[in-house]
């Protein structure tokens, strides 16, 4: 059985998307200390000359990621943040394909209110999964309490769902320490994940932006995993 493990990260990226279809069982590293340089709080979307970030206000502490509250009084443009970040999708992906099949449920997510980052980032998560029709069991790490750390945390992670296979990304091969997982027989494999191009709503091609935007101009078959 494959088990990918990854943090749930906001309007997260094809390769994410790609984990999850080549798992069996996909756990969210909840309880993962949240770091304010990844992509827990952030993505990007494409925008005319470019891309820009979509930013979740949020309390940066040095705290596990389900425990980061969203700071809601914060105004972006004279906005509430959930009404900037649908604004800025709106604006820059009407004109998509694939628009709007997929407007009204964006908008329903970005009308709540929420207040955890787990929170938001699960909904669009689960938006995605569905969209991209993909059904692999999820699970959170917190659920499990484990106290181990790095490598150690991941094959206890593993070894709690059966599985016999640890889907890593590639830059596990940095940090890995692989002898733990020959300890209770778990085979590491690395993700190839090669990004798909497509056409999008401006001019040339920006890779690795939120897979919203592969959703909205190429439609559920172009998901990063052919």
């Amino acid at each position: 059985m494959i088990v990918g493990i990854h943090q749930p990260n906001y309007l997260p990226y094809l390769g994410f998307v790609d984990k999850l279809k080549k798992s069996d069982v996909f756990i969210i590293y909840d309880d993962a200390q949240f770091s304010k340089g990844d992509f827990q709080h952030r993505n990007r979307i494409r925008i005319y000359h470019g891309w820009e970030w979509l930013t979740v206000p949020v309390e940066k502490k040095h705290i596990p990621i389900n425990q980061i509250k969203i700071k809601n009084n914060v105004k972006i443009s004279g906005m509430n943040w959930q009404e900037a970040h649908f604004k800025e999708i709106h604006d820059n992906y009407r004109k998509a394909p694939y628009y709007q099949k997929y407007e009204k449920e964006i908008q329903r997510i970005y009308e709540q209110q929420y207040d955890m980052l787990s929170d938001i980032n699960m909904e669009l998560i689960e938006f995605l999964m569905k969209s991209f029709d993909i059904d692999t069991k999820i699970i959170y790490s917190s659920e499990f309490g484990f106290n181990s750390k790095s490598t150690e945390k991941l094959v206890d992670l593993v070894s709690a769902v059966d599985g016999d296979v640890y889907l890593s990304g590639p830059m596990g091969k940095n940090y890995l320490e692989h002898q733990l997982f020959e300890e209770k027989n778990i085979q590491v494999t690395y993700q190839e994940f090669k990004h798909p191009a497509y056409q999008q709503q401006y001019n040339g091609f920006e890779p690795n932006m939120s897979a919203v935007d592969a959703l909205l101009n190429a439609g559920p078959e172009v998901d990063g995993h052919e």
